[in-house]
């Protein structure tokens, strides 16, 4: 069974980093809201990116999908920009 890692992605705030209310990721909002974004495995280990989004933002990605599509761009982009080793080898 794989060790897994659980990494949350929000905004920088005046919150310490380790608690259960965060900056929500889009608009900065404090929230203790979030959700399984990716999974990746790597070596032995299984890593999770949980993205914290508050209730407004959630309800504005129902309503509008191509605003999730440009907010799931940019968490793709931050995973890809903290977290390159997860990608070497990767074709």
């Amino acid at each position: 069974m794989p060790k897994v890692k659980r990494i949350y992605i929000y905004r920088d705030s005046h919150l310490p980093e380790i608690g259960w209310l965060q900056s929500c990721f889009k608009c900065e909002a404090i929230t203790g809201r979030y959700f399984l974004f990716h999974t990746f495995r790597y070596k032995e280990t299984l890593y999770e990116f949980y993205v914290h989004t508050c209730g407004t933002c959630t309800r504005c990605f129902k309503k509008n999908p191509q605003d999730y599509i440009k907010f799931s761009n940019t968490c793709n982009k931050y995973i890809k920009t903290n977290y390159d080793y997860l990608f070497t080898g990767r074709s």
